[in-house]
């Protein structure tokens, strides 16, 4: 027994027909510990089985019998009762959930010589017997049951059995489940019997049996069984069949010939049974009926040959389910005889007979009677509660709540009520279906559940169960977003993107830029505000909002601003050789060349704050170094290019512009011829057909060519050829590639060009028979793709890529050179020179002004005096990568530029490959 079916039998429908309650109640309950099948079964002292008190109970008596989780002992109930006065048997609340009555090999219930009593809730179950037995009895009700018998019950014997001596017997809105044999078998004589809102499912081998049976009716039954043979009536039997629903079971397949009728009432019946209003839907496509000897394939048929079945339905109008549910517009609804023999005011549930609006009417009287043990409800249901703010409510802030009906019968609700249940204790009954309340502390870390139930006007209930779980905290915000950034295309400009968010409106939203100008205000929850300053720099961005409940909220970020870079095709601006730039002779010791750079080379002529050229010096008659600077300051002590007398050595350098356009070159000793060949500048200001970039720096450098044993062509490269070599994809458009491009094991001297396009006359390394030098080189891209020319002998190639120059990276900001590290003197690292494949890690944000949130850093690095030939590389995080920054041969000391990450903890690291040697590094700038 179900627990709703419990929950009827308790609620007082206990009987089928109205009774003074004028006898004794007596009480049955089997695990109750003072218990006695001696009596008195009292509800202080109950049977402990239901045969004593069968035996006991007289006219009128009710037996309450506890539903427990063990069975009960086979009965057999012998009690007489009267027309008014039945003796009643009736579940009642245990410690489970159903009176089971376990027979084993003999019959669990026997109703033997019994008269007018009435059984509800009492379930009968055998295993290879019988269940339920009516011998010599009359007037009996049982209803709101479940029988069975075993599915290894022999195919003879049915689960229920009425002999012929027994009349009256009406079984109700019963469940028949797991029957090896029949469902139901009554002998001939016997009389009045009636079957209604019954289900005959699960595995169930041939539905109801009756032999000679006078007024035997079937109403509302639904029957479903393996194969056929759902309902027989012969042997003179009389009666009625309608509203019935006879569906497969399973999907098992049947025989289309031998398989019994589903329904059959042979010649000796036929004559005196009525058969209508039913629905019939085998597994096999062979017979539906059996009538008075008479095959019938169909219920066309049947009424075509009989006259009987004018209504019914069969597998050429629908497909019944196999889970006996209906669903919307079966043709099974409002198409019942309301008048059938037996048929029962409630289904099988106990559920009302209700006419839907959506189904045509097809039935008898107000067609509200559906085929079969189960009627259609209204759909109608409340499907839950929709809450403003959703699913979370503020404390102090009304939250409405809005029931949520499904009704697809367009159920009228005028006058209908609404109870709301807020969760906090606090209840309210609204007409319109919403409700709104206003909490006054939060739910902590639990949650609350607000609930509805809806009721008629004429106080019927018709929906209940809608609620929604939801949190109450402190209304939310204010919160504040910001973050900012330059575009190449507007350099020294942030765009910044804002957000103001929270429950009450913003009454103030103001942002500063960290530069000492005005706040500006901004308006709405989200949006863009631009601000454009004066000098490069990282600086603080901050947002302060004020909502209308006086809260406040700030949020702050750092943003870098500088120019941004323009690659060009190299152009020489300086050669003292030929009087290019500067007068036609060596700059002598000490001396200064003051070279003009604005409006020079493709170079604009203002609004350029900084230049990067190839410096390279010729000639040279003593060993000396070159220091170049923004002219019109200080010089710096930092140095730009080491050489000694009679070679050749570039280094690239990215110089401030200073004071009328010019920068200067000083050399330390020694006379010497200076060339510069510049690469691209750096623009404060935006500018049309030009590409602004700004500096993509890459996690780690990355190898690109390495003529020796690749990536890349294999073998020196020739006098006159040009390599071509692909880059790898950016995130956005790659303008120009900053790569550390070496030569050695050169068989003559030569020089080396790095272009993409047209070749430039310029170079941007000069190398030596056997020598390995190396130098950084900042060149266009051309559609991804660079070409290397080499002029001289047969060398190897190596080419390193640090960083890209794209449409989307980050601003420079250039500093003034400072030295950071110089393990000669002990600055930034220990005073010693760094051993072999020895690696220092050395600070570079906080010097001059180097932001924690710096991408990279410009750094001018220089190797002094190694003890052996080695080489130096430089990078961020992460283990030492595959690339070189500055080959050194023993006792050379050699600067050269270089692009650096910086890494998470804010520090460049340096490794030395071979011997000792000691290392300077001259900070030139940062990229944000």
């Amino acid at each position: 027994m179900t627990s709703a079916v419990l929950a009827v039998l308790l609620s007082g429908l206990g009987t089928s027909t109205a009774h003074a309650d004028t006898g004794t109640a007596l009480y049955v309950d089997n695990l109750a510990a003072n218990c006695s099948d001696t009596g008195p079964g009292s509800q202080a002292e109950p049977f402990c089985q239901i045969q004593p008190a069968a035996q006991a109970a007289t006219a009128g008596d009710i037996v309450h019998i506890a539903g427990n989780n063990t069975v009960y002992a086979p009965v057999t109930i012998s009690s007489k009762g009267t027309a008014d006065a039945p003796v009643r048997f009736f579940a009642a609340a245990g410690n489970g959930t159903a009176v089971t009555v376990a027979g084993g090999q003999t019959t669990g219930i026997t109703f033997s010589g019994a008269q007018y009593v009435d059984m509800a809730g009492i379930h009968a179950s055998a295993s290879g017997t019988t269940a339920l037995a009516f011998a010599d009895s009359q007037h009996i009700t049982y209803r709101l049951a479940t029988i069975g018998t075993g599915l290894h019950t022999a195919a003879t014997i049915p689960a229920i059995t009425v002999d012929g001596s027994s009349s009256g017997i009406a079984l109700t809105r019963d469940l028949v489940t797991q029957s090896g044999g029949p469902v139901f078998a009554s002998s001939a004589g016997a009389h009045d019997v009636m079957l209604s809102d019954d289900r005959f499912a699960g595995t169930v081998h041939g539905g109801v049996t009756a032999v000679g049976t006078i007024g035997i009716h079937l109403a509302g039954n639904t029957i479903s069984t393996v194969c056929g043979n759902a309902i027989s009536l012969t042997g003179g039997s009389s009666g009625s069949v309608e509203n019935t629903v006879v569906t497969p079971y399973t999907t098992t397949t049947c025989s289309d010939t031998g398989t019994p009728a589903e329904i059959t009432v042979d010649a000796a019946s036929a004559a005196q049974v009525t058969e209508d209003y039913n629905a019939v839907n085998p597994l096999s496509t062979g017979t539906d009926y059996d009538w008075a000897g008479t095959a019938y394939a169909t219920s066309q048929a049947l009424r075509n040959g009989t006259g009987q079945g004018a209504h019914d339905l069969d597998q050429t109008d629908l497909t019944i389910s196999v889970t006996e549910w209906l669903t919307e517009h079966s043709p099974l609804i409002d198409s019942g005889d309301a008048n059938a023999p037996g048929e029962l005011s409630a289904d099988y549930y106990g559920k009302p007979r209700v006419n839907d609006p959506l189904v045509a009417d097809n039935g008898t009287g107000d067609s509200s009677y559906d085929r079969g043990a189960i009627e259609f409800q209204d759909p109608f249901k409340v499907s839950g509660i929709a809450m403003s703010p959703s699913y979370t409510a503020y404390v102090g802030a009304p939250t409405t709540f809005t029931t949520k009906v499904s009704n697809p019968w367009s159920d009228s609700l005028d006058g209908a009520s609404y109870a709301f249940d807020f969760g906090d204790g606090t209840t309210t009954t609204s007409s319109t279906g919403s409700a709104t309340h206003t909490y006054t502390q939060d739910s902590g870390s639990g949650y609350l559940q607000a609930a509805v139930d809806v009721d008629r006007a004429d106080g019927s209930r018709i929906g209940t169960g809608g609620f929604i779980t939801f949190a109450v905290t402190q209304p939310p915000g204010p919160d504040a977003g910001l973050s900012c950034g330059q575009d190449p295309s507007e350099p020294r400009t942030a765009s910044c993107a804002f957000t103001a968010t929270g429950y009450y409106q913003m009454t103030s939203d103001r942002i500063t830029f960290g530069d000492g100008s005005a706040a500006v205000t901004v308006t709405g929850s989200s949006g863009y505000t631009a601000h454009t300053y004066a000098a490069a720099g990282t600086y603080t961005v901050t947002q302060h909002i004020t909502d209308s409940d006086g809260r406040t909220a700030t949020a702050t970020t750092e943003v870098t601003v500088g120019p941004s870079y323009v690659v060009t095709s190299p152009k020489r601006i300086l050669d003292t050789r030929h009087g290019t730039g500067a007068p036609q002779r060596p700059v002598g010791p000490g001396a200064v060349v003051r070279l003009k750079v604005l409006g020079v080379g493709g170079i604009p002529a203002s609004g350029v704050t900084a230049v990067t050229m190839n410096v390279t010096d010729a000639d040279a008659t003593a060993s000396s170094y070159v220091t170049v600077y923004p002219d019109g300051t200080s010089r710096p002590t930092a140095s730009n290019l080491n050489f000694t007398a009679g070679r050749v050595n570039p280094n690239l350098v990215t110089v401030r512009v200073g004071s009328g356009g010019y920068v200067d070159l000083y050399n330390a000793h020694g006379h010497v011829d200076l060339i510069a060949d510049v690469a691209g500048y750096f623009t404060s200001v935006p500018r049309t057909g030009v590409h602004l970039s700004g500096l993509s720096p890459l996690t780690a450098p990355r190898r690109i060519l390495d003529t020796r044993y690749g990536p890349g062509t294999i073998g020196k490269v020739a006098p006159g050829s040009t390599t071509t070599v692909t880059l790898p994809p950016a995130g956005s458009s790659t303008v120009a590639a900053v790569l550390d491009v070496t030569a050695t094991g050169g068989t003559s001297s030569g020089v080396v060009t790095v272009f993409c396009g047209s070749r430039p006359s310029t170079s941007n390394l000069n190398y030596r028979a056997g020598q390995t030098v190396s130098n950084l080189v900042v060149t266009p891209v051309c559609r991804g793709k660079i070409e290397i020319y080499n002029s001289g002998g047969h060398v190897n190639l190596i080419a390193d890529l640090q960083s890209l120059y794209t449409t989307g990276g980050g601003p420079f900001v250039p500093t003034s050179p400072t030295r950071f590290l110089d393990t000669r003197n002990g600055t930034g690292a220990p005073a010693a020179p760094l051993g072999a494949d020895g690696t220092l890690t050395v600070k570079v944000t906080g010097v001059d002004g180097v932001p924690a949130g710096a991408a990279a850093v410009l750094v001018n690095l220089t190797g002094v005096a190694p003890t052996t030939v080695t080489h130096l590389t430089a990078y961020g995080d992460g283990s030492l990568p595959n690339v070189y920054n500055d080959n050194l041969a023993a006792g050379e000391t050699r600067p050269v530029l270089a692009v650096l990450p910086v890494g998470a903890d804010g520090c460049i690291r340096i490794n030395n490959a071979q011997g000792a040697v000691n290392v300077i590094a001259d900070l030139e700038g940062y990229y944000g």
